[in-house]
């Protein structure tokens, strides 16, 4: 793997794609650009045990939706898979939203830079009438005039053993979602599937290409676009989110008994891999939205004898300087040989990029 660039605003060590390996290719890149894989989002769960450094065996902002609540030791890595399996809880646990009987699972990734690009998972529903999941998501961020804005991007939301809706089985089930007050404008997608999402292993993806639209993928084959609901904003989808694989109850759908949900032949939610990769120029370079983030995210400019930090946005690099937004609006000028190596290196990219 080939080291492109350092941490802009935190974004994660990125590896050359190359066509051939155990890697499932991506869609075709846009003319002047090309896939790199993105390590901080991407595992082939090929050990014995979750990666902690990537992953959280819980969520650590949600509990669950009652009756089933997200318990860690559901999570596990075995056989080559993350393996999500359902159980019933020994005792039931009250919460203000109702009561927890029953226990899914969640694995969110630990890093919550996840940006423009592709991201899929090869995903074997259970069969049981409780959700497999794989999807994107964020907090929030706040809007000027408008409020706090939440992004959900949702590539395959399915349910394997549905009871009231079996469609919900036999479909590639994708929603977006802007979220704000509590509600949501949303578009969704859905593809037809060649056998219920518990009868096999499929590759779902999206490219999540900008802040306007999104592309879905099944199987490697292009199956929808959508474009976000601009209501609220026109930029609806601007902000980096985190992964989710969950299985969760729905309050729609009608929960599993005791003996189905502990059945081992059905209970279990198995992701093969999650890959990521991001689009960045041939030529070196940086591409539009890797300076856009720079211009407006803050991120830690540090020193080159590492005693000293400035959090700030790049207004331009030129001439050998580097020129900071503090917060405040304070703009510094920061000669760049006086700065670290990843950020010289950073800014190297920049001026190329002007």
């Amino acid at each position: 793997m080939t080291k492109l660039f350092s941490n802009l605003w935190k974004l994660p060590t990125l590896g050359v794609f190359l066509t051939g390996t155990a890697f499932a290719e991506p869609p075709p890149a846009p003319k002047g650009f090309m896939w790199v894989v993105n390590e901080d989002f991407t595992d082939e769960f090929n050990g014995d045990a979750l990666n902690s450094e990537k992953w959280y065996d819980h969520h650590p902002r949600w509990r669950g939706r009652p009756p089933a609540r997200f318990m860690p030791e559901n999570v596990s890595v075995k056989d080559g898979m993350l393996q999500l399996t359902n159980g019933t809880l020994d005792e039931s646990i009250s919460s203000r939203h109702g009561e927890f009987t029953l226990g899914g699972a969640a694995v969110v990734s630990k890093k919550t830079e996840a940006y423009f690009g592709y991201y899929e998972c090869r995903l074997r529903a259970s069969s049981i009438s409780m959700s497999s999941t794989f999807w994107m998501s964020n907090s929030g961020q706040h809007y000027p005039g408008v409020g706090r804005i939440s992004q959900e991007l949702d590539i395959q939301e399915t349910v394997g053993g549905s009871k009231r809706n079996e469609k919900f089985a036999r479909y590639m089930n994708s929603n977006t979602h802007v979220w704000h007050g509590g509600d949501s404008d949303h578009i969704g997608n859905k593809a037809e599937l060649p056998t219920k999402s518990d009868e096999a292993f499929y590759v779902y993806g999206c490219w999540w290409e900008d802040a306007s639209k999104c592309h879905f993928y099944l199987n490697n084959e292009h199956v929808g676009t959508v474009e976000f609901d601009t209501t609220l904003t026109e930029e609806p989808f601007r902000h980096p989110m985190h992964i989710n694989m969950v299985t969760e109850t729905y309050d729609w759908e009608t929960p599993p008994t005791p003996e189905e949900i502990n059945d081992p032949s059905r209970n279990t939610t198995y992701i093969d891999w999650v890959r990521a990769y991001v689009l960045v120029p041939t030529d070196g370079s940086l591409a539009d939205w890797q300076l856009k983030k720079l211009k407006e995210q803050p991120r830690e400019w540090k020193s080159a004898n590492g005693k000293s930090s400035t959090k700030a946005k790049l207004v331009k690099a030129k001439h050998g300087y580097a020129y900071l937004r503090k917060k405040g609006g304070k703009e510094i000028r920061v000669p760049v040989k006086l700065l670290c190596k990843e950020d010289r290196e950073l800014l190297e990219k920049v001026m190329a990029s002007n």
